[in-house]
């Protein structure tokens, strides 16, 4: 079933992106104090964060309504696959940094994103894998000093 869609991928991933900042926010907003404008809550930031993805997908997705697309047209279902991977990905990342650590999840996250194209090499998925093994517990455990698992415990 094709689509008159132009850009049926970028429309299925800016939606998906817009929904996933949706869920994010309102779980935020529903969980974590917002503060006031002189003294920001600890739900002020992630709130923002969660707004900036809603606009970011609602701006893929309105842009490929105008843009020129590749071809006759799009399997609808063809193009939901990769949103489909990489939101599973994420979602899978936040689901397993608490059990396994954060550089298996991020491993995870990695191989499971990678799915999501058909163009991508096993190389550069295991390096791509090993800097974020490296970089995320650096950044946010090290530098950040965010109280993440790195590892699972045995």
């Amino acid at each position: 079933m094709a689509s008159n869609i132009r850009r049926t991928e970028e429309l299925a991933s800016g939606l998906a992106l817009a929904a996933l900042g949706m869920a994010a926010g309102a779980f935020i907003v529903a969980s974590y104090p917002l503060g006031t404008a002189r003294q920001l809550g600890p739900g002020a930031m992630p709130a923002l964060v969660a707004l900036i993805l809603v606009l970011l997908g609602g701006v893929i997705a309105v842009r490929s309504l105008w843009e020129q697309g590749h071809g006759e047209g799009i399997d609808l279902r063809a193009a939901l696959r990769p949103a489909g991977l990489i939101l599973g990905a994420i979602l899978l990342f936040g689901g397993l940094v608490d059990t396994l650590g954060v550089v298996p999840a991020s491993a995870v996250a990695v191989v499971g994103s990678a799915l999501a194209s058909r163009r991508t090499r096993k190389r550069e998925i295991a390096a791509l894998a090993a800097v974020l093994a490296v970089a995320v517990p650096a950044l946010f455990v090290g530098i950040l000093g965010m109280p993440l698992k790195i590892w699972p415990t045995l």
